[in-house]
């Protein structure tokens, strides 16, 4: 059954009628022309018949004429076509659909009364509107009349979700339900295969029922669709016994079409929109924090900035603080300390205004960051209170990373670089130069660990490394079993390489793609081989500056520090650039670019050239610096080139870091959602021996900010298409902080990792109703705006009886091939002929 034709029918008394049909002509013309007809051969036969039989007496004469006149009769009768038509029917019930909003806005409260301490919350708009529709009575009400269709939307239309009819109320289960915050309420197709159930609701338990609505109703979506999924539910339910659908929302339409759009096809298609409002209509004031952004990881000493966002509604010039707070990872708070305090005002424009936090932690562990906004005026309630604080896990580590270098020369930016990493303590690094020869190598001296005259030439001996940092490295001196693991050391041990271009080799490496494909792949973006020709159009004696991505401006790496020690990317505005940046002919698929080259003689079709970009390859992850000029970033100050080259090779290396030596990685495709919004849970596990782990699941413990468990899932299936893998979706309902731990079997390792689930901002922007938009959306169509007060005593007024007749059997029956006709004219035809021969006429 498809979504389009589920129709809740109210059976009636049924009734038949019979009526008798002939092909009559269809205009008076053709009456005319066939009465004329008749006449001319009735005429004809009586002239001829009394003709043949002047000689006789007048009853013979009349005997034989009647016989004639009785034949052609018959033949007139069949000619005409008689049938019986029968037709049953019965009343199709007048149709009611009500589309409820289930977007996160529908979470605040119903009204502006203010609780007093200790008393229960105030009551939702959700709540609000069950109460009105369902615990009143209203829809059953309705159902007497109407057969009433229940739909939801937020991202997308779902439903119908509950159909009630003769107060009688039957939910719908299936695919059609299930929201999606991912797809368009275009996408969805009236094949979309839905269930009623058939369970007697006799014995469901009123208590059932309510929690079956309240599940219905629940507030989950991170947007608002309302002109979109009001134009698909018009398409889907309009016709003749359509009595009008109920739109219950506070207005707030956030994306998607246009709600004009909707209402244009309710009045084309005649169908009445009745708009039920929701919530406060004044201005409310809300404070709420946008982001909170730190490193995941850092090591042991190293100072870290911890970025915080705050937004607000009603507050323009209103100002705060925020408290930042320090607690265990995973415990439940009793150990939080506060250990940083900023303030922030908000401008007369009500802009988004951010707060930033220095940390630093010498002791390995993880630990929990707690944001929480303050708003300093006390006098001001705010609509909730929920999303006043966010958190961010960091894990602080000693252990040293290893990173190998690899430069075609000792060019001014290597040298930086590698003296910088040797200095570093939480760096280990080994250098291989590839212009010194092996025989040379004693009378070499280089700031390392160790001084490599070649690449490792076993996989064991690269597993070592966790970042390979490349200067223009000529990979032609890989044999292609070398290529082949180094790939497969990005692929599947998760390694990050960082690919600085040069003007000696990378040339060589964009001509000869195809040989030496198995590095060329690992590149974010695909390498021009023309540079010779092009070095006339980029004339090397100007600086241009660097230009930083929406993208790259939220790029932890980026945030580079001035001589104070303050990091913000804005510094990158008093940079004075870069001469020259290797030519790209595209980016790869999935690479994203974090800063641009800003010389506008350089720029292409695609726009300007990257300077940096990244991409994930497999596990591992890769970046492209395209010119060696990195060190002109000493101007701003040391500090700043080395907290951006430290911070971009820990971004690199962070599937290593993560991985560790434990047997197993616990990825997340997102690590902040909002409620209702599907995290996909994915674990890569080995066995003792290093291979992927053959099970067919295992388990997962899922734990909120409260310690309460999460029931779903309690396993991760294992994934038939990778060895080793398991994976699982899960779907947070409230907002907050939530754990995931996996054990890995038959070991003591246990993976975890943290889901944020914060409330978005477009339902947050401005949650008060929208009364004009209401209102506006009823125009022309027959309805009107009504409050949720209101639509108690008038909705069934505007709601008229639209139940109409439908045949639901018909049968046509022929009249004219009775046998007893045959052989009626048979029998005239006989019978004329036997009178004809009696009076010798024949």
């Amino acid at each position: 059954m498809s979504i389009r034709h589920l129709l809740s029918v109210a059976q009636t008394e049924t009734e038949s009628f019979r009526t008798l049909e002939f092909d009559l002509p269809d205009s008076s013309a053709s009456i005319l022309l066939l009465l004329a007809a008749l006449v001319a051969v009735f005429g004809l036969t009586t002239w001829t018949s009394l003709r043949d039989s002047r000689f006789l007496k007048t009853p013979w004469r009349v005997a034989l004429l009647t016989l004639r006149t009785l034949v052609l009769l018959l033949i007139l009768f069949v000619l005409l076509n008689p049938r019986q038509r029968t037709q049953t029917t019965q009343i199709q019930k007048s149709r009611v659909g009500i589309l409820v909003d289930t977007s996160l806005s529908m979470a605040y409260p119903a009204s502006d009364e203010a609780k007093d301490e200790g008393e229960e919350a105030a009551e939702t708009r959700a709540q609000a509107v069950q109460a009105a529709l369902i615990d009143s009575g209203l829809v059953e009400e309705l159902s007497k009349t109407h057969a009433v269709s229940v739909y939801s939307f937020a991202s997308s239309l779902n439903g119908p979700q509950a159909t009630v009819s003769e107060q009688e109320t039957s939910f719908v289960v299936g695919d059609s339900n299930k929201s999606n915050d991912g797809k368009n309420a275009a996408d969805s197709t009236e094949n979309d295969v839905v269930r009623v159930d058939l369970a007697d609701t006799g014995e469901r338990s009123p208590a059932e029922t309510k929690l079956r609505w309240q599940q219905i109703l629940q507030p989950a979506g991170a947007e608002t669709r309302l002109g979109e999924t009001l134009h698909q539910l018009i398409g889907q339910m309009s016709g003749r016994t359509l009595s009008g659908i109920v739109v219950v929302t506070d207005g707030r339409a956030n994306a998607g079409l246009d709600t004009e759009q909707a209402r244009l096809r309710a009045e084309r298609s005649d169908t009445k929109l009745i708009s039920i409002g929701v919530g406060t209509t004044r201005p409310q004031r809300n404070l709420w924090l946008a982001g909170m952004q730190s490193p995941s990881d850092v090591h042991r000493g190293d100072p870290f900035d911890i970025s915080v966002v705050l937004q607000g509604s009603g507050l323009a010039e209103q100002g705060g603080t925020v408290k930042l707070f320090q607690q265990s990872s995973g415990s439940d708070g009793k150990d939080r300390k506060q250990v940083a305090e900023e303030a922030f005002r908000f401008p007369e424009e009500e802009v988004p205004t951010e707060v930033e936090f220095q940390q630093q932690l010498n002791v390995p562990g993880k630990y929990e960051y707690v944001a929480v906004a303050e708003l300093k005026d006390g006098e001001i309630t705010e609509l909730t209170l929920d999303d006043n604080q966010r958190r961010r896990e960091i894990e602080v580590t000693d252990r040293k990373q290893k990173v190998l270098i690899i430069s075609s020369g000792p060019m001014r930016d290597y040298r930086f670089v590698r003296n910088m990493l040797f200095r570093h303590s939480g760096i280990e690094s080994d250098v291989w130069l590839q212009s010194i020869a092996s025989e040379n190598i004693g009378f070499v001296s280089q700031e390392a660990e160790k001084v490599l005259t070649a690449f490792p030439k076993t996989e064991a001996e690269l597993f070592e490394y966790d970042v390979i940092v490349a200067f223009d490295a000529n990979w032609g001196l890989l044999s292609p079993q070398q290529q082949k693991f180094l790939n497969r050391w990005v692929e599947e041990h998760s390694g990050g390489i960082v690919f600085v271009a040069g003007e000696l080799f990378t040339p060589e490496l964009a001509r000869d793609a195809e040989k030496l494909r198995e590095i060329a792949v690992l590149y974010p973006v695909v390498l021009n081989r023309v540079l010779p020709e092009l070095r006339v159009t980029q004339r090397a004696d100007k600086s241009w500056p660097v230009l930083l991505t929406p993208e790259g401006r939220t790029t932890e790496f980026l945030k580079i520090a001035d001589a104070t020690g303050k990091s913000d990317v804005d510094l990158w505005k008093t940079f004075e650039g870069i001469y020259r940046s290797y030519p790209v002919k595209a980016l790869r698929d999935g690479a994203v670019v974090l800063a641009e080259y800003g010389n506008p003689r350089a720029r292409t079709q695609t726009g300007q050239p990257p300077f940096l970009a990244t991409q994930f390859y497999g596990k591992g992850r890769t970046m492209f610096v395209s010119s060696a000029e990195t060190w002109r970033l000493r101007s701003i100050s040391a500090e700043g080139h080395q907290r951006f080259w430290t911070g971009m090779i820990r971004d690199v290396g962070q599937g290593r870091r993560s991985r560790g030596r434990s047997r197993g990685l616990l990825l997340l495709d997102r690590t902040e959602v909002s409620p209702g919004q599907t995290v996909t849970i994915r674990a890569q596990l080995y066995d003792a021996r290093l291979q992927p782990l053959q099970r067919e699941s295992i388990a997962v413990s899922i734990i909120d900010s409260d310690g309460r468990p999460a029931s779903v899932p309690d396993q991760l299936r294992g994934d038939p298409r990778r060895p080793g893998q398991f994976v699982n979706t899960f779907r947070p309902t409230r907002q907050g902080a939530y754990r995931v731990t996996v054990p890995v079997p038959e070991s003591s390792d246990v993976l975890q990792a943290s889901i944020e689930v914060v409330l978005p901002n477009l339902e947050s922007e401005n949650p008060s109703q929208d009364v004009q938009l209401l209102t506006k959306l009823t125009e022309n169509t027959g309805g009107q705006y009504l409050t949720l007060a209101e639509a108690a005593t008038q909705l069934s007024d505007l709601l008229p009886d639209r139940s109409e007749p439908v045949v639901i059997d018909e049968q046509l029956k022929t009249l004219w091939d009775r046998d007893w006709l045959m052989y009626l004219a048979i029998g005239l035809l006989g019978l004329e002929w036997a009178l004809r021969r009696v009076v010798r006429l024949s």
